[in-house]
């Protein structure tokens, strides 16, 4: 389950959330400022009181949706349309006023991972490089790049295992499920693939007589 952050000073409320959330699989961290949104790392859904973000609040919230592609929920005293408006533009998944139920609150995150998750299954990110699978379709900035069925194919692997040295045995059993495949080809591919994706090429590696890896480390 989901390592949650939960951004919220009443400690009543804050203790309630949590215990509802961990009786139920999540990880709860409580913080009770907009820095804590920043400083704090690993967690992979939000929850957060509007009133603790003051007028920074947006601009915060959007770093952090553009940066990690989290669910974001918002709690608030206050009703207000285009208050609720301007958070959903930003890319809030819910708004929800108190008083609330925990339960629903809960049963709204649940809905909200499940969500989030079937995306995950069907797009692939990494370092700016998207590759939407059932599309067949990989996007850098606002451009779409043109790839090969196969390169296309080499990429969603290394993408899949990034970070992570892959042999070319591994690549061409994969790939092509043939282990006698010339590795030569394969090398070919992946020059072909590494200039297509431009600046973005930087990290595709070549380990020389071991194989290749899509690292963060350039």
């Amino acid at each position: 389950m989901a390592k949650v952050l939960l951004i919220e000073d009443d400690k009543s409320l804050a203790n309630e959330i949590y215990e509802v959330f961990t009786d139920n699989g999540f990880e709860v961290e409580i913080g009770t400022s907009q820095e804590d949104i920043l400083k704090r790392n690993g967690y992979s859904f939000l929850i957060l009181d509007l009133a603790l973000l003051g007028t920074k609040g947006l601009e915060i919230c959007k770093r952090v949706k553009e940066k990690k592609d989290i669910p974001i929920v918002v709690l608030s005293s206050v009703c207000n349309t285009d208050v609720k408006v301007k958070w959903f533009e930003m890319g809030a998944d819910d708004f929800l006023v108190k008083p609330f139920s925990t339960k629903e609150l809960l049963a709204r995150s649940k809905a909200i991972l499940r969500r989030y998750r079937e995306k995950l299954r069907n797009v692939l990110e990494f370092e700016g490089i998207i590759l939407k699978k059932k599309e067949g379709r990989v996007i850098i900035g606002d451009k779409s790049v043109d790839l090969t069925k196969i390169e296309l194919e080499i990429l969603e692997l290394l993408m899949k295992y990034q970070e992570e040295v892959l042999s070319k045995d591994f690549i061409i059993r994969k790939i092509w499920k043939d282990k006698k495949k010339n590795s030569r080809i394969l090398d070919v591919y992946i020059y072909r693939l590494r200039r297509k994706l431009g600046e973005k090429g930087k990290h595709l590696k070549t380990l020389t007589n071991v194989g290749y890896i899509l690292t963060r480390n350039v």
